[in-house]
């Protein structure tokens, strides 16, 4: 089974049940988080997982988020995009680390984990 739709399977429903009670509307959750989960994805590439998990560095991966198109593309305002996507970093990251060994030798680089979860 593809590791994002693992994921999906395993954490979304917590995931949007905690932007609902950050101000997202249901419709508004289940459109956010595949988008901002394709997002975040995207600007982990060539990051070190779970260097940046124990360093604290993930106010950076959010720092390098475009809110505004984010937003856009979602529908919801650029504030609750940049929360919802604050929420959805440290889920990921413990799911990422809670299934290395799905991931094989290379999980401590997310270019591999990236490669792996789109195949």
């Amino acid at each position: 089974m593809d590791l994002i739709q693992t994921f999906m399977d395993k954490e979304s429903g917590s995931i949007i049940g905690e932007l609902i009670s950050q101000g997202f509307s249901a419709e508004q959750a289940n459109r956010f988080l595949p988008e901002a989960l394709a997002t975040l994805m995207q600007g982990l590439k060539g990051a070190d997982l779970f260097g940046s998990a124990n360093s604290g560095g993930l106010t950076s991966l959010s720092d390098s988020v475009d809110f505004a198109a984010l937003s856009a593309r979602t529908g919801v305002d650029s504030s609750n995009a940049e929360t919802g996507l604050k929420a959805l970093i440290p889920c990921l990251i413990a799911f990422l680390k809670d299934n290395r060994g799905l991931l094989g030798e290379q999980a401590g680089s997310l270019t591999s984990v990236f490669k792996r979860l789109h195949h």
